[in-house]
């Protein structure tokens, strides 16, 4: 199998996350994007997550960035307010990083004997 390009926009690291997670039968996961392009005055909230992961009976938020963007002042905030509450903000650069998600995900949901998941034996591999 071989490796697709590097996406070369946030919205391509998106896309082919969700690809993933759509691969297997039933899907390993639920990615439910965000929209934030015209946050101020459309009633979206300044520093929202890009998505939120739904994967074995677990939650993650997500922040997507290309490897050579950064967190706004605004995000930055936002990350660290989430955190505050016990929440964590998963910051998501490629490809690699979002399929280790997914299994840690599945990993602690097995090991925390979630009622509302089964376990599959597939682990994810981007390689």
């Amino acid at each position: 199998m071989s490796r697709s390009p590097k996406p070369e926009r946030e919205s391509d690291l998106v896309a082919v996350c969700r690809d993933v997670l759509n691969y297997t039968e039933p899907p390993l996961g639920y990615l439910e994007v965000i929209g934030q392009r015209r946050a101020k005055g459309a009633g979206n909230s300044l520093g929202a997550p890009d998505a939120i992961l739904y994967c074995a009976g677990q939650v993650a938020v997500i922040e997507f960035k290309r490897p050579d963007g950064r967190l706004s002042d605004v995000q930055q905030t936002a990350r660290r307010i989430r955190a505050e509450h016990g929440v964590e903000t998963h910051v998501i650069r490629d490809l690699t990083e979002f399929v280790a998600l997914v299994n840690r995900l599945r990993r602690q949901a097995w090991q925390e004997g979630a009622a509302t998941w089964r376990p599959r034996k597939q682990v994810l591999d981007c390689g």
